[in-house]
């Protein structure tokens, strides 16, 4: 009993003032926690006290804990600290603290009396409610409850005066300041992808309303006008009010100019019947504008501006475009920089997996982790899109360092259970060689994951390999003695020198998808790859065929005594759960045909 009725009286607390925030709350994108859902961040020092607080606390909350020393990484709604917790953490605290200003953020303090008496002064910078001991659960809990409220509160306001300075008074659509935020946030998702980007302005003249019936009479126009705007281009098209008589939108990344044409035509159907104004029908005429990135400009204000310039041209037969092209390619490269930072920093990188198999008898050998880049927005980044710029500004190695540990835990737990992939190939370049800590790196990673040096496989390209020489070649030979196999990827496309295969600790080379290509009819590309296996053999070096497409590929290529083969035959690149799938289609092809 006592239980609930703690759990009533958090909920009360939390919904606070909720009916003060409105129905506008519900529209911002400002997160409210659940009523019992509050997450608390618990630094009290271990012992019975810190236990019995935690159980109270989780039949309500989430309760969050230091991790082996550190400070925890999530956001927290409030923060209970004893004495000796305030003096470890206090730095964190005020942190913290700043970071949400101006929203209140909670510090309860558990003191005794001495505490009270001599050194709660110290405290006055942080925290901002005490609880005294030995603590009382019930007024411990209301406590709790009431600074969650005040946190709520705090949240709420900040919702409703975020959605004040971003939407529209009367229509209660996003203003000029939202709707430029996303068009700039759409062109760095554009410049990343490559792909075009269309904004559209739409104009309704109201000056006669004006004139005629007021500015009450003008404003319901407008609203009206809105309204009916957004019924004909449904919830998934996006509206902005960007002035008293003009609305925007931003069609989605890559939409086709046949797709943007449609959702202006829906546009149009405004002047198909009159709005009702104070009584009287008006007759309202549409104008539509539309600028392009990056054909038209190369950023938000200038796509926007280049959307209101057409609209000078526009009739009412249809839309007017801003016709003027300008590709920017070192635009693109600063903004696909920037975009890759929030990718590292937000996790948008993905682990997809193309098998290997043994051409002899189509056996799976290993799988090659080839990384992939997800944006928010759920489109995938084509790796030549964005490798190029990691390279050139040095992310290269975070990216590698990321598919490495992500690979080397892929391993482990398919080795766990049972999967059925005990080897891995993972793609490295000459910057990853060269940094200082490369092989420690490695090695700790193979170490953290317990998994045998023999099932990891380096890749570097041919080109890489050129370049490597001193200490990297050091650190590539102390790899490969402890177990590590270092392959020649894209062979024959590079420098093709023979001194850099007898130098470095090569243990196979793969034939370039160039070179398979139509091997079975192409005679110059069947020479080129009967001499790479000549040379591995006289290396004592594997082959691969990588780019395997088609099934006489395949075998003239196993005429030729190539060991492992790779390619769309057999599997394109696909994430874990798809290649689980494809492993258990395959056992189960394999037992039907046994």
């Amino acid at each position: 009993m006592y239980a609930e009725k703690l759990k009533q009286i958090a909920q009360i607390a939390w919904r606070g003032s909720a009916y003060e925030a409105g129905s506008r709350a519900d529209e911002t994108d400002e997160h409210v926690p659940e009523a019992t859902g509050g997450r608390i961040l618990l630094l009290v020092e271990p012992g019975g006290n810190r236990e019995q607080l935690a159980g109270h606390l989780r039949e309500l909350h989430q309760v969050l804990l230091p991790h082996d020393g550190h400070f925890p990484s999530e956001p927290f709604d409030l923060a209970i600290v004893d004495a000796a917790g305030f003096r470890r953490w206090h730095r964190q605290l005020i942190d913290a603290k700043l970071r949400e200003e101006p929203t209140f953020l909670p510090v309860i303090l558990i003191a005794s009396r001495r505490d009270l008496r001599r050194r709660l002064r110290l405290f006055w910078d942080t925290i901002d409610e005490f609880v005294l001991t030995p603590i009382d659960r019930g007024e411990f809990m209301e406590r709790v409850a009431m600074l969650f409220r005040a946190r709520h509160l705090a949240l709420t306001q900040r919702s409703r005066l975020a959605f004040v300075v971003n939407h529209d008074r009367l229509s209660g659509l996003p203003n000029l300041n939202l709707f430029m935020d996303r068009l700039t946030s759409a062109i760095l998702d554009a410049t990343v992808l490559n792909k075009p980007l269309y904004v559209t302005v739409v104009h309704v003249p109201l000056a006669h309303v004006l004139t005629s019936l007021g500015h009450q009479g003008f404003d319901r126009a407008a609203a009206f006008c809105a309204k009916r705007m957004r019924e004909l281009l449904g919830p998934d098209v996006p509206l902005a009010q960007l002035g008293a008589e003009k609305w925007g939108l931003i069609h989605p990344v890559g939409l086709p100019m046949d797709g943007v044409l449609e959702v202006c035509g829906r546009i149009r159907r405004l002047a198909e019947e009159p709005i009702k104004v104070d009584g009287e029908s008006i007759r309202v005429s549409p104008r539509v504008g539309i600028g392009g990135y990056p054909q038209d400009a190369s950023d938000a204000s200038d796509v926007l501006d280049c959307a209101i310039s057409a609209l000078a041209g526009a009739v009412d037969a249809g839309p007017m475009f801003y016709s003027k092209s300008d590709q920017d390619k070192a635009l693109r490269f600063i903004r696909t920089e920037s975009r890759l930072h929030e990718a590292l920093e937000h996790n948008q990188f993905e682990l997809w997996y193309q098998p290997q198999l043994r051409l002899g008898d189509r056996k799976l050998v290993a799988v090659e982790a080839l990384v992939r880049w997800r944006l928010p927005g759920g489109q995938l980044v084509p790796p030549l899109d964005f490798m190029e710029v990691a390279e050139a500004t040095g992310l290269i190695c975070d990216i590698d360092r990321w598919v490495l540990a992500e690979a080397c835990a892929a391993v482990h737990r398919w080795r766990e259970q049972g999967v059925g992939v005990d080897r891995i190939a993972v793609n490295v370049s000459a910057e990853d060689v060269r940094a200082d800590d490369f092989a420690d790196v490695v090695e700790d990673t193979l170490d953290r994951f317990r998994i045998p040096s023999t099932a990891l496989e380096l890749e570097l390209t041919e080109t890489a390999l050129f370049e490597i020489s001193g200490k990297s070649l050091d650190k590539l030979n102390r790899l490969r003695q402890r177990g590590i196999d270092i392959a020649v990827d894209d062979f024959g496309t590079g420098y093709s020198s023979l001194s850099y295969l007898h130098q470095l600790p090569v243990t196979s080379l793969k034939i370039d998808k160039a070179f398979v290509k139509d091997v079975d009819t192409n005679d110059t590309n069947a020479a080129i790859i009967r001499t790479i296996i000549l040379l591995a053999r006289n290396f004592g070096l594997d082959t691969v065929a990588e780019g395997i497409e088609t099934e006489a590929e395949a075998q003239y290529v196993t005429s030729l005594d190539v060991a492992v083969g790779q390619g769309y035959l057999y599997a394109k690149p696909m994430p874990e759960v798809d290649l689980r799938r494809w492993l258990r289609e395959r056992r189960v092809a394999a037992g039907a045909v046994g």
